[in-house]
């Protein structure tokens, strides 16, 4: 397990990808901020931090899974390895390690972005820090179900344009489908809030309780379902890659 984090993480600080992730994050939260007098609900979402921040690692994680596939070299790495655990494992730690870092910078650029652009706002307003915190803890959890499900789906699609779209549609309308699927079936409501999709909305319901009425989840039920799915799909993308052939 340790050759392969090893390994995996040369091949992830060499490639630009992640970088660029990172600064395009910042510079997006800066717009943000720039583009519209700060409030309150701008800070406890980051300046845009949850929405920018998956759709980065959707892209990242796709690029860096696939890009074995693509360079034909995924035979020669899974020859190597008796456990192709390790190998998927470690991708998974790796991108996971990325998103705490990301999720690190970005509160720590808001706290800064909220000291120079609105120092009238005070953090014990509305507890604020304390809703930012939560927001950031659930965006955090919530990147880690989609990094499972990007890896899954890179599995069945090894051709990294197809997992990005697939990606970028869960993270712009995910949210939105399993509201609409919910309130269009309102007899099925016990089950179909359940729904992976649903889960998507633990970012959002964690510092904005009035989101619950929508999801028809406590919080509590939202973070068991979102850990749960997590690794639901973490278990059928390692099956999938397991049986992978080269």
């Amino acid at each position: 397990m340790q050759t392969s984090l090893s390994q995996e993480w040369y091949k992830f600080r060499h490639q630009p990808g992640p970088l660029l992730g990172l600064l395009v994050l910042l510079g997006l939260m800066l717009i943000m901020a720039l583009s519209a007098p700060v409030t309150q609900s701008a800070v406890v979402m980051g300046f845009g931090t949850p929405q920018w921040l998956l759709m980065i690692i959707v892209i990242i994680g796709a690029n860096f899974f696939i890009m074995e596939d693509q360079h034909t070299t995924i035979r020669t790495l899974l020859y190597r390895h008796t456990y192709r655990w390790s190998i998927y494992l470690a991708k998974l730690l790796i991108l996971s390690l990325y998103t705490g870092v990301l999720v690190l910078l970005s509160l720590l650029f808001t706290g800064l972005l909220k000291i120079v652009f609105a120092p009238q706002l005070s953090w014990q307003d509305g507890q604020l820090f304390s809703h930012l915190l939560v927001g950031m803890a659930g965006t955090f959890l919530v990147a880690i179900l989609l990094l499972t499900i990007i890896l899954w789906l890179a599995c069945l699609f090894p051709i990294n344009t197809v997992v990005i779209g697939l990606g970028l549609i869960l993270v712009l309308t995910g949210q939105g489908i399993a509201s609409l699927t919910i309130d269009a079936n309102p007899m099925l409501t016990a089950i179909l809030k359940w729904q992976p999709l649903n889960m998507l909305n633990l970012m959002a319901q964690l510092p904005d309780s009035s989101y619950q009425k929508d999801t028809h989840l406590s919080n509590v039920q939202l973070l068991v379902g979102a850990i749960g799915y997590s690794g639901f799909f973490l278990a059928i993308g390692y099956w999938r890659f397991k049986h992978k052939r080269v």
